[in-house]
Formats: structure tokens, sequence, C-alpha cells
């Protein structure tokens, strides 16, 4: 009989993104001392506002926010665009705040997700 190595263990719950259904644009970066996630024991409870930072192009990302968001089941309520741009979604009985703005090439997203 040979010894199995076990599986490393999850992430940390810190590490995890918990918004499957929110996407995050490759090779952005998640800001974990300024994002803050709760989720009840129950898991019928999740509320979020998480920090991404990128380097890219501000109105490619937008239109990927837009895109995406739909394939998601994601509908767009409004849409604010100035010198940030922010982008309302809902989705049964959730509501979604995207914001974006870019400061010297690099895209800051902040993202705000709870209950309706």
């Amino acid at each position: 009989m040979t010894a199995k190595t076990p599986p490393p263990p999850p992430p940390p719950p810190e590490l995890v993104y918990p918004f499957s259904d929110i996407p995050i644009p490759s090779g952005f970066e998640r800001n974990h001392s300024k994002s803050f996630v709760y989720e009840s024991g129950s898991g019928t409870v999740k509320v979020g506002r998480l920090f991404f930072s990128g380097w890219g192009n501000l109105n490619e990302v937008i239109s990927f926010y837009q895109d995406e968001m739909v394939n998601k089941g994601w509908s767009l309520v409004n849409a604010i665009k100035h010198k940030t741009t922010i982008l309302n979604y809902e989705k049964e009985g959730w509501v979604c705040t995207l914001m974006t703005h870019s400061t010297l090439g690099k895209i800051y997203i902040e993202i705000q997700a709870g209950p309706k």
C-alpha cells in the first residue's frame, strides 16, 4: 500500500472571489486590504465591496462589463459616464454597482454587490 499525498488545502477565505457571477477582466488583481466581504453562515446573505486594478484601456474594460454582466444574467439599470463610469445592474433580488476610472493608464474597478 502506498501513501497518497493529500490534496492541497483550499485557499484562505479572504483570497476566494465570492461572486462567481460578477466577472473580473483578465490581468486585474484584487486589493485585499481595501476589499470587504460579508457572508452569513447559511450563505443566504452576501455583501461585498471589492477593489481591483490593472493595466489596459478603460473603454475596453467598460465594454467588457457591458457584455459579460448580461452574459451572467444581470440587467443594466442605468449607466453614468463621466470621470468615473458607474454601471448599475440588478439580478433576481441582487444589485451590483461597478465603478471604473483610469489614472495614467492604470484602471481601477470598485464593485459593490448585495441583496436588493
